[in-house]
């Protein structure tokens, strides 16, 4: 019995731990969204003086109190569509009606600061109250023809931008920008306005005229200095080319005879050598055929050389028909023996 109180109460301490851990944290922690910032305030120690980022932050009930400020940008505008434009006093005296917008911020670190001192409802109205006596004061500046020129009203808003964070400062946030997006002039100033530019810029045009026409005269006195140059030019070149074709003409010419005489002397000297030759070649071939034939009549005068020409005489040698007197004692003297034949062949 005693055992299951026990462990009635240990679950009983367990489940208020788990409870604790689970509906703690989101009783003790105040959460911050994105783009916000949070500032904190307890009974006693008043506001914190630190701007409390996005995210979980500790929280004790009933002893701290939370603010949440928009930490984006904001915008101060005055829309001429709105009937909410700027009128500024021109150095004429001339009232302009100025359509701007300019994007400010809380200045990162000072949110506790615009708590503390009271601006939390009202910050954004003195934004606007302090802006437009900062930029009526700066932007008289602009004179009638100032308000024509971009780069003019450029430069007066970024002339305009560090005075007017000067005098925010004291409401803790900044200005990123000046926007000047447009300018109009009172309905009948804007038609003598516009009738003004008008005859400027018809006077622009005029000397714009004047400067083509000039520009045009001079291009063409140019242009003929250029073509008369050219043609000398041309004239000139053509000269050295026909003195140049001439010279490369004679010494063609002195080429082509030095050619014609060099060919012709070594043809002539190629015909003599030829001549030359030719009648030491058919000396040499005369000769070598009388030599031949001395050394073929020497060889023939030999005993070898008469064999020769004997059996030559005997291929060659064809008996006719002759009717022989066998009575005739003679015959056999003249054709019957070895030695009438070598006689006869021989001459032996």
């Amino acid at each position: 019995m005693v055992l299951s109180k026990l462990v009635r109460r240990i679950l009983n301490v367990l489940s208020g731990v788990v409870i604790l851990l689970i509906v703690g944290p989101h009783m003790c922690a105040e959460r911050i969204e994105p783009g916000m910032i949070g500032v904190r305030r307890s009974l006693e120690g008043g506001v914190t003086e630190e701007d409390f980022s996005t995210g979980y932050h500790l929280s004790i009930p009933f002893y701290h109190s939370w603010y949440a400020l928009d930490g984006t940008f904001f915008y101060l505008e005055y829309d001429e569509t709105k009937n909410q434009a700027l009128d500024v006093r021109t150095k004429e005296n001339n009232i302009i009606f100025i359509d701007l917008a300019i994007p400010y911020r809380i200045k990162p670190g000072q949110g506790w600061r615009i708590v503390r001192e009271g601006f939390l409802d009202s910050y954004e109205d003195k934004v606007k109250s302090t802006a437009t006596g900062i930029l009526r004061e700066n932007l008289a500046e602009f004179s009638n023809l100032d308000v024509q020129q971009p780069e003019v009203r450029r430069a007066v808003a970024s002339k305009t931008l560090p005075i007017l964070n000067q005098a925010l400062d004291q409401y803790h946030v900044e200005a990123t920008h000046v926007i000047i997006r447009g300018i109009r002039f009172r309905d009948q100033y804007e038609v003598k306005l516009q009738n003004k530019q008008l005859f400027v810029v018809q006077g622009r045009l005029d000397e714009a005229r004047q400067r083509e026409l000039a520009a045009k005269q001079e291009t063409d006195t140019l242009e003929k200095s250029i073509v008369r140059d050219i043609s000398l030019k041309v004239e000139e070149w053509n000269q050295k080319i026909e003195e140049s074709k001439a010279q490369f003409e004679v010494d063609i010419a002195e080429i082509n005879a030095d050619a014609v005489k060099y060919t012709r002397q070594r043809r002539a000297e190629a015909d003599a050598l030829y001549s030359k030759l030719q009648a030491e070649g058919d000396l040499a071939e005369a000769q070598a055929e009388a030599l031949g034939q001395k050394l073929k009549s020497a060889a023939l005068a030999t005993p070898a050389g008469l064999t020769y020409s004997a059996i030559e005489a005997v291929r060659n040698f064809e008996v006719g028909d002759f009717l022989l007197n066998s009575a005739d004692a003679g015959f056999l003297e003249k054709f019957a023996g070895m030695a009438a034949w070598r006689r006869f062949f021989l001459g032996q």
